[in-house]
């Protein structure tokens, strides 16, 4: 639960305690006077000044405005009503006076039931539909009929409370007095609103305070009920309540308003023509994955938070066969892991990350043994205290991935450390490890001697690449609680110079904080021959003014980054968490997909145009994940088109997509896994890029084998596989629709299963 939430639970207090002892008194409203006028002595005609006097109104008595009515209409036919009130009977308002008048803010005390509100509920809408009205339930009406108009708001975050109050959709208006008091008004919208993707339709009202009690005009009625837990339906945002530290004031879930909207379904998108599908039958995808073919099969096995091993079957489905696999099953409760052939004997072999990590080496025979005891990686620290014991301890990892630095072609392996939670030295951060491969199968701390940062900055995700395209291998690690993230450039030796400030990637620093990054992917999102970052941040709505949203880092001629989210089209969400850049289609480019932290919070699937423009398409991709975490991206079935793991496994139905080229990279004897090798196919006239990574995202791998869509295209004119610190490689004239292993010693193979058996 946010701190505003829980701030805003303790305020409600009893009329009696707090509420003005005084009654109300009703508004002065013109007599009637139909009981007699004033006649002459003798009965006659009535009296002249009695015909031409100004009504028998209290002079400076201010009157409500003219009534005029723009949301009288009917509402159409097939009308489906959301409601999300009825949890309690007691309404009330901020006219009857119950909330407390000296709550204590950052910046000055104040008066709930005095400051200026907007207040609505927040309706979630499923599918493609038609906003038609509304109904609505009024206090503090008088007795003479007054307008009381109600207001639609986008949706600012897609928490369920908070709304863009600065871009209102409409507002309508009904004549109302004291004979609706409590009573259902509906409301008819001459002009509707369309809802073509998934999302949150608000509606409420605005209350200014107003100090003289005739001219306050209705209040929205809410129910004596608030939420404690997410997802919320009902927010309320208080522009002056510590404006100075709240963007626009603070906002938070509310007590149930008495909203109800009306809506005209539109035509639904059938599961058939939806890109991707739910596969039911899959054993419990943890929260963080990584895709790696184990046994060398051609097929992508998957090992998720645990570790868990899921073996491909080739069918779409998975086994879970942890339990014979790995040596007494779950071990030591690793959050999630990455693969990488460390030791070169060409099978994949995998470190879990966690606050004990596991590094399971691959026999070969489809078991693994745990080696992670005299393997030198312990990443104990004593630069805090969170056992509060006074002990050496092991920092809790967030972020891992594989990297060869040194191009020596064996792995090493970085690890981005996140904080400590507890009552001791809470929310203080752990340094980041980087530890070099020996080559004998164990590993030696060398952070200081190859140049990671002494900044303690809270790692979530680390993700490795051939960023400016130079031979050898960059690290970029995404960083929480508003650090800026760290851009390690390679200087060719091994040795690492952060870079963020001087290329644009450390996040945009406001007030002195950046953002709370979670994970990064790597792509060529505008085909234009370099590489892009998209950098998924958590936002709070209101801390919107200094904390950074989702970047979309576009690299530059001179190997700077510039931040274009919002040109792109990627919409603002508090909890994007986990990005993957992958061909869904198999047009030509990259699409992007991000998961969304927090109950109830939709992922994004967003299609590129090819030039890097993105379209949210939810509805029809059938991609989405509420509450994810980890995301990777793999052609698990060997069909030609692209599947997704996020909590839970999503199948590509293809659709009719264009052709497909699949490139594998393997390093002869050194580097087998290829990780840092980029990867370019040019075919229908231009080119393509893609990385093989050790990591991405918060601690997610997608597959090794690099997945391209080339349209109509029958053939690619070129392959070219950039090993790091390597030659390059290039294959001419190859056939689409299949898989072609590129070696470093020069040679290509085709086949989905590896052409050659380990050690062939």
């Amino acid at each position: 639960m946010t701190r505003t939430t829980l701030l805003l639970l303790a305020l409600l207090l009893t009329a009696a305690a707090c509420g003005d002892p005084t009654p109300p008194v009703d508004r002065p409203v013109a007599d009637d006077d139909t009981g007699g006028a004033d006649t002459d002595d003798t009965g006659g005609s009535p009296d002249v000044a009695a015909d031409t006097a100004e009504p028998d109104v209290t002079p400076d008595v201010p009157q409500p405005p003219a009534c005029e009515e723009s949301g009288a209409g009917a509402l159409p036919d097939g009308v489906e009503w959301i409601t999300v009130d009825g949890l309690s009977d007691e309404l009330i308002a901020f006219s009857d006076g119950v909330f407390s008048r000296e709550v204590q803010g950052d910046f000055g005390v104040y008066d709930l039931n005095r400051l200026e509100v907007y207040g609505a509920n927040g309706f979630y809408v499923d599918g493609r539909a038609t906003v038609v009205g509304a109904e609505v339930r009024w206090k503090n009406l008088s007795r003479q009929a007054e307008p009381a108009t109600v207001t639609a708001w986008p949706d600012f975050g897609s928490d369920g409370f908070a709304f863009d109050v600065d871009h209102p959709i409409g507002q309508w208006s009904r004549c109302v007095s004291e004979a609706d008091e409590g009573a259902w008004v509906r409301y008819a919208f001459d002009v509707p609103i369309e809802v073509v993707e998934p999302g949150y339709v608000f509606v409420g009202y605005h209350r200014a305070w107003v100090e003289d009690e005739a001219l306050r005009g209705p209040e929205l009625a809410f129910e004596n009920h608030q939420q404690e837990a997410e997802p919320f339906f009902a927010g309320a945002r208080f522009p002056d309540w510590d404006e100075e530290t709240y963007y626009k004031g603070l906002a938070t879930s509310w007590y149930t308003w008495q909203v109800r909207l009306a809506i005209v379904r539109g035509e639904a998108v059938p599961a058939e023509a939806q890109r991707f599908y739910r596969a039911e039958d899959l054993p419990a995808i943890g929260a963080r994955v990584a895709f790696g073919d184990v046994d060398n099969d051609g097929l992508d096995d998957l090992m998720t938070s645990g570790p868990r091993l899921l073996r491909n079957l080739g069918d779409g489905r998975f086994e879970d066969v942890t339990g014979s696999a790995i040596p007494g099953g779950v071990v030591n409760g690793s959050s999630g892991g990455v693969f990488g052939d460390y030791d070169n004997d060409e099978l994949l072999d995998y470190f879990g990350e966690g606050v004990g990590e596991v590094l399971l080496h691959n026999n070969g025979d489809g078991t693994f043994t745990d080696v992670i005891e005299g393997s030198g990686i312990d990443d104990l620290q004593e630069v805090r205290d969170c056992n509060g014991d006074g002990m050496p301890e092991r920092s809790p990892t967030e972020g891992a991935a594989w990297v060869d630095l040194d191009g020596d072609g064996f792995l090493d392996l970085y690890l981005a450390n996140y904080e400590c939670s507890s009552e001791f030295d809470s929310y203080q951060n752990y340094a980041d490890r980087f530890f070099r491969n020996q080559g004998d199968g164990t590993f030696v701390d060398a952070g200081a001697e190859v140049g990671i940062s002494t900044a303690l900055h809270a790692g979530r995700g680390v993700t490795v690449a051939d960023l400016d395209r130079d031979g050898d291998t960059d690290i970029f690690v995404s960083n929480y609680r508003l650090d800026p993230n760290f851009h390690y450039e390679n200087q060719g030796n091994g040795r690492l110079r952060e870079r963020a400030a001087d290329l644009g990637t450390q996040g945009d620093r406001v007030s002195g904080a950046y953002g709370h990054t979670i994970g990064t992917a790597v792509g060529d999102l505008d085909n234009d021959g370099d590489f892009d970052l998209v950098s998924a941040n958590l936002a709070h709505p209101f801390y919107y003014h200094f904390s950074d949203k989702t970047q979309v880092l576009l690299q530059s001629g001179n190997g700077t980054f510039r931040n274009d989210a919002e040109r792109r089209g990627i919409q603002y969400r508090e909890t994007h968490s986990n990005p993957v850049l992958f061909e869904a289609d198999n047009d030509g480019d990259v699409d992007l997909f991000i998961t969304c932290i927090y109950a109830g919070r939709d992922s994004d699937f967003y299609e590129n145009d090819g030039a890097g423009f993105f379209t949210l398409r939810n509805l029809e991709s059938g991609l989405v994940v509420q509450n994810g975490w980890g995301a990777a991206a793999a052609d698990i079935d060997n069909d030609g088109d692209v599947d997704v793991a996020a909590s839970g496994l999503y199948l590509n139905r293809g659709l009719g997509d264009g052709h497909f080229l699949q490139v594998r990279a393997v390093g002869v004897g050194t580097n087998t896994s290829a990780i840092g090798a980029v990867v370019e196919v040019r075919a229908n006239g231009r080119n393509q890029l893609r990385a093989v990574s050790g990591g991405s995202g918060t601690t997610s791998q997608d597959s090794l084998v690099q997945h391209f869509g080339l349209g109509d295209a029958t053939e690619a004119e070129r392959i070219t596989v950039r090993f790091p610190y390597g030659e390059s490689v290039t294959i001419q004239n190859v056939a689409a629709d299949q898989r072609v292993w590129v070696y470093s010693d020069g040679t290509a193979e085709v086949g989905w299963a590896p052409p050659r058996p380990p050690g062939g």
